[in-house]
């Protein structure tokens, strides 16, 4: 199936199960649990009978690591406070 809809960006659902030979609730059940699974990026709209294909995005650097910056800072704080809990508890 991938092969068959990777050249489209808007397909007819009723094109690709005649093009594979498959009744057409097979196949969205089937182009659906893919769109699910994260086999490829798209929305099947039923009203229109299409499969519409998004092109895969690269992952977002500036998230990735603004994420890490993030972890680390919680690293720092986390270490900050038990050493002050440390030193409250020789002070006491």
């Amino acid at each position: 199936l991938i092969r068959i809809i990777e050249p489209y960006s808007c397909v007819e659902i009723d094109h690709v199960a005649n093009l594979i030979e498959m009744p057409l609730p097979v196949v969205e059940k089937k182009l659906s649990q893919m769109i699910l699974d994260g086999k490829f990026h798209g929305i099947l709209d039923q009203g229109k009978g299409q499969l519409i294909v998004y092109e895969e995005t690269d992952t977002d650097k500036a998230m990735e690591k603004g994420l890490k910056v993030i972890e680390n800072m919680d690293k720092v704080v986390t270490s900050l406070f038990s050493r002050s809990q440390a030193l409250r508890s020789m002070m006491i």
